[in-house]
């Protein structure tokens, strides 16, 4: 498989990845109304989970193949994408000042800076 196409899967399905466990997270804040659990939610949640890890493991072979084989860097990736998810599907974030918003993209860029450049950014 050419290069381009590893990239590309593995990019498509760590977005997938992080989209379906941003869900989960957003499902599973809203499964206790009034601290009762509310079993659609509750599933919801599971099945948003079980579908994004499921496409992780498939896109860690995608990123093994490209040469992205440090689990610090895989995962920060997917951090990274569920978090902008996250912020994106809960709909706070627009509430959050510029200054705010901006720090949350300093943050971002820091942590995937700071992964890939050290021992646990293997690319080979």
């Amino acid at each position: 498989m050419p290069k381009f196409a590893g990239i590309a899967l593995a990019l498509v399905l760590t977005i997938g990845s992080g989209v379906f466990d941003a869900r989960g997270f957003v499902y599973a804040s809203r499964a206790w109304p009034g601290g009762r659990l509310d079993p659609a939610f509750a599933m919801a949640s599971l099945a948003a989970f079980v579908l994004g890890v499921s496409m992780y493991i498939i896109a860690v072979r995608f990123m093994q193949g490209v040469g992205i084989v440090g689990v610090a860097l895989q995962s920060a990736i997917w951090f990274v994408v569920t978090a902008i998810g996250i912020a994106a599907m809960d709909g706070t974030v627009m509430q959050w000042t510029r200054l705010q918003q901006a720090t949350a993209v300093g943050v971002a860029i820091a942590l995937t800076w700071l992964i890939a450049t050290t021992s646990g950014g293997k690319v080979h």
